[in-house]
Parts: structure tokens; sequence; C-alpha cells
């Protein structure tokens, strides 16, 4: 779920701005309905026009902004698009991991209803954000029946290979992954950049977070290739919808794929309009463009945006609850003083028993207010009060 943010960093010299820069930055926040960019022309197209150009590519990346809900407007255009066309389309998501496939494929059967199939998939743990922003998506693929393919690693190898690094998994866990490349030095600049701006840490741990990053990309890459070069693989096209993160410069999954399987792809890449947006166009030490198609979005609205207070959580059966996993630093949770282990009683007077009571109570609570949550921590009750982020703050 890499965030797309390239700020320069350090003294890096300086080169001209591409001709499609300067469209972009002349646009203003009066946008239409479609602003979209073919790379690096800088020539504005209609949809129809991006249509078409996407027609000759087997696989199609689509880098998304998870939070942006006009963002999954234009990945469900793009996926109605391709329908209509006649095209057999295999939908590849960041969102799934591997192992959830079988209750992907009873989704796209029809089988589940959308209450049980969020329950199954266990929604709120596996990705966490507002289901209401992939709800078109997920629609559409049961609907016509198309197959989602779960592209991600569990949470727990990612995270353990950020936290201790490849060299000191386990034999087993060493086993599980992918053929890694970590030596693609713009990938790892641009990576870099990234973690400066968001983490204070020693070089070892940005190698460890490197290391994550790039089986992040490397797991989603194998597990399309795999597909594609099986039985059922034939003859489909492959929409890959990720964060922004995962697919811009052809970095992450695109390059990665690449390698495995030397197929047609092209890449569209989805950004929100925002005052001084220009900063996060450049990362000067490639010359390739950001994408093959640039999509700018009008500003999404802000009551669909659930604030992040800066907690990852999980619900257990037995006993049942949740608790805190970790807590983000410098994040409100952090700075109202929640910790790794607490677990949660109650919030704003309500009872807590999933996911989905916790992330409810905060989407309605409204930015900049406060909300009240009863914790244990070492079996003994706490009242702590955790102030909701503006967007500015955010």
């Amino acid at each position: 779920m890499i965030g797309f943010s390239l700020s320069l960093i350090g003294c890096v010299k300086k080169v001209p701005h591409p001709s499609w820069f300067l469209k972009v930055a002349s646009m203003g926040s009066h946008l239409g309905p479609e602003e979209i960019i073919k790379l690096p022309e800088g020539e504005s197209i209609p949809f129809s026009q991006l249509m078409e150009d996407l027609r000759p590519s087997q696989a199609i990346f689509v880098g998304e902004s998870h939070d942006q809900w006009e963002h999954h407007q234009a990945q469900v255009r793009i996926l109605q698009g391709l329908i209509s066309e006649g095209k057999d389309v295999v939908v590849a998501m960041e969102m799934f991991q591997r192992s959830q496939q079988p209750i992907l494929d009873r989704w796209s059967q029809g089988v589940l209803t959308e209450e049980d199939f969020l329950k199954e998939i266990q929604w709120e743990t596996t990705w966490g954000i507002d289901y209401s922003f992939y709800k078109g998506i997920l629609d559409l693929v049961r609907e016509h029946h198309l197959k989602v393919l779960g592209l991600n690693v569990s949470k727990e190898l990612s995270r353990k290979v950020a936290r201790v690094g490849i060299n000191n998994l386990s034999p087993e866990d060493r086993n599980s992954l992918p053929e890694l490349d970590l030596k693609d030095r713009d990938h790892r600049r641009y990576i870099r950049s990234s973690y400066k701006q968001h983490r204070k840490g020693t070089a070892k741990g940005f190698e460890y977070f490197y290391q994550a990053q790039c089986l992040w990309d490397e797991a989603m890459a194998e597990t399309i290739s795999d597909f594609l070069k099986s039985l059922e693989g034939e003859g489909k096209t492959i929409l890959v919808l990720a964060g922004n993160g995962h697919i811009v410069f052809g970095f992450g999954i695109p390059r990665r794929l690449h390698r495995r399987i030397p197929l047609p792809y092209q890449t569209v890449l989805l950004k929100e309009w925002r005052k001084g947006m220009d900063e996060d166009y450049f990362f000067l030490q490639t010359s390739r463009p950001l994408a093959d198609f640039l999509w700018i979005t009008q500003t999404g609205p802000p009551e669909r945006k659930r604030p992040r207070i800066g907690i990852d959580l999980k619900e257990k059966g037995d006993p049942k609850g949740v608790w805190i996993e970790r807590v983000t630093p410098e994040s409100p949770a952090e700075k109202a003083g929640l910790l790794p282990g607490d677990q949660f009683v109650s919030i704003d007077g309500k009872d807590v028993q999933s996911l989905k009571d916790i992330h409810d109570a905060v989407a309605h609570k409204g930015r900049g207010k406060e909300v009240v949550m009863i914790i244990l921590r070492e079996g003994v009750r706490k009242e702590i009060t955790v102030t909701l982020p503006t967007l500015k703050e955010e």
C-alpha cells in the first residue's frame, strides 16, 4: 500500500520540466469530469481515446490512492470499458492476499452474499479501507462472473521482513519468497526518498524496509505471471489495481512482471488535484515518465475519507475482541497514549465487538473531533481520548 509522494529530497540536479508538467501545473482546480494526459507527449485525450490506446495491452496497471473516491469511480469506468469491448478480463487486486483465492472465486461465481463475503475475506483486517470505495468494482466482477486475482503475500510475512530482514527469516519463510531483484538503483533511490520523508531510522532499518517493499511487488508480479502462464490465463486481459507507489515509473509490479513474462502492458496513474501538487511529479533521477497515462481527478468529497488515527488492529474470535497490533509513530493514536497490546472495550460509549465498530465510530464522528476510548491494558481499564486529524493533518 505504498503512498505516492515524490517530493524532491536533498541536493538533486535540476532538469528541465517536461511539456506535460506545464500543462498539469496550469490546470487549476476547475477540472472537467476527465482530465487524461498521454505521456510523455502531454496530449490531453478523452476517455474513449484512452480505451482505444489501452486495447493492445494484455496487462493494464491502474494506480490509485486508496482513499480517493474518484479514483475508484475511474477504475469502474475502465473495467466497464474493457467489458463492453468484449475483453475476457481478470481483475488483479493488491487488496487481497493469495491465500484468499478460494473466497474470491466463490464471490465471482455469485455463491456468496456481500455480508458473507466481507466476513469470510475479513475485509476490515485484510484491507481496512471503507468497502464502499471498492463496492462498484466488486459488484461488476460478480455481475459478469469475472475472476478476481488476489495478489498479496500475508501481512505477517511482509512485516517480518521489514522487522528482521530476509537473511534472518526462518528457512521455511525464506523458501516461500518469490525471486527478488534488490538491485534496481532508481527504484531504491525512489523508495529511500519516501522513507526519509516519513520515517527516521538507521541504514539497516531502510534496508529491511526496502526488502519488504520489493517482496510486496515481486509477489504480486509473480502471482500475475503464474496465472498468465496457466491454462486458465490464456487469452485473458489483466486489469491490475494497486497503490500508485507500486506502479509509478513502472518501478514496482510492471517491470517485475515484464522480467518474468515479456508481454505488452500500459500504466494509468490516478492523481487527485490539489494546490501545490506539482511537487509530486518529479523523481529526477530517472528520465522515464510517471506512467503511460496520467488521469487527474477532482477532489473527492471529504466526508468519504475515513480519518486515520494511526493504529493497526487485529480482531480475534476466541476470546472475541479487537487489539492494537501497531501504533504509527507521531500519529494521533501515539499522541493520545495508545499502545500495542491494548484491547478495545468501547468507543464513545458503544461496546466494541469487531473492527467495523471502531471504523464506523471514527468515520461517523467527524474530523477534528474527539473520540473517547475505553481500553484494557494488562487487565486495567483506561480511558483515552483521541483527537481525529483534519484533512490537512493527514
